[in-house]
């Protein structure tokens, strides 16, 4: 991996609402390239999630419980079927993708309060963005480290 796909990865993963993001998330998940996701491609993909709850001693929705809440989520236009402009339409698609590719931010979504969800979905203001966060996030880290380490050589 080149450090241009790295950003590019990086960014894709921090902010899932963007749409270059979004369409990035579901090449991914397209493993068959038909433009569509299928039933057998959202599987595949929550299996691996599913091993990994497993390993750390959770219990894993059943795959038909988790489609149904997927499929409520997106809406798709097709029974069965999720196309790109679905998952583009879908304010959600974050979620979305965190349930299949980061289980980390998939059991964040799993424990947060459904009324802060809907509040986040409903709020139009100029709120930064998954990725404005994370760097703002690092950049703290950044910062603290950075205090620690000039106390100690100080010290």
């Amino acid at each position: 991996m080149s450090y241009a796909d790295f950003v590019w990865f990086l960014i894709s993963e921090e902010d899932k609402r963007n749409p270059t993001s979004i369409e990035y998330w579901f090449r991914c998940m397209d493993l068959d390239g038909d433009g569509v996701l299928s039933m057998y491609e959202l599987e595949y993909f929550y299996e691996e999630q599913c091993e990994r709850m497993e390993a750390m001693g959770i219990e894993p929705l059943p795959f038909h419980d988790l489609l149904c809440q997927m499929l409520d989520l997106v809406k798709p236009t097709s029974d069965g079927r999720i196309t790109l402009r679905d998952l583009k339409r879908c304010r959600m698609a974050h979620i979305f993708y965190d349930t299949f590719f980061n289980l980390e931010k998939y059991l964040d979504h799993e424990q947060r309060d459904p009324f802060a969800v809907q509040k986040d979905v409903e709020n139009d203001g100029p709120e930064p963005s998954d990725w404005d966060r994370f760097a703002a996030e690092e950049y703290e880290t950044l910062v603290a480290e950075e205090s620690a380490q000039a106390q100690f050589q100080e010290g």
